[in-house]
């Protein structure tokens, strides 16, 4: 566990997360299955994130809601925290979990999954509740910052 708290990141998430720190019209949150205190640690004491740490506004973890990912309560406890009841079309999920890319559209929310291996979208799970992909695929944490900027702007 004291490996978490050194954490590096993928080379494209600095450029990510300057972006999303240069654009004022985006609140990030951490949204997380792990706990407040183990994410906080990581992000404080790591140190390709920890420079980055006032970019999040907030750590939201599925801890108070006592079920996991992709239970749709979690994306709806999510949209209570960052003030987006009714709004769900308007928060993004990035993510490079193919159960939550699809548990976000699931709830309504837009989800950018992170394609590391440039196969496409190969996740059946969608599939079987009703053909629900992710808003959009990309190939890093870059490309996903980018096209919500260009979708929300």
């Amino acid at each position: 566990m004291k490996a978490y708290d050194s954490l590096h990141v993928f080379p494209e998430v600095p450029k990510a997360l300057k972006a999303v720190k240069e654009t004022p019209d985006i609140d990030s949150y951490i949204f997380t299955n792990g706990t407040r205190d183990m994410v906080s640690a990581s992000v404080k004491l790591s140190p390709d994130l920890g420079p980055y740490a006032d970019v999040f506004k907030g750590f939201i973890t599925v801890h108070e809601v006592q079920v996991f990912k992709p239970a749709i309560k979690v994306y709806d406890d999510l949209l209570t925290k960052v003030g987006k009841e009714g709004e769900a079309g308007e928060v993004w999920v990035v993510t490079a979990n193919p159960f939550d890319a699809v548990g976000a559209r699931a709830a309504g929310l837009q989800s950018a999954w992170i394609d590391r291996a440039g196969k496409g979208w190969v996740d059946r799970l969608g599939d079987v509740i009703g053909g629900i992909r992710p808003s959009v695929v990309v190939s890093g944490v870059d490309e996903a910052v980018g096209e919500i900027i260009k979708l929300a702007t």
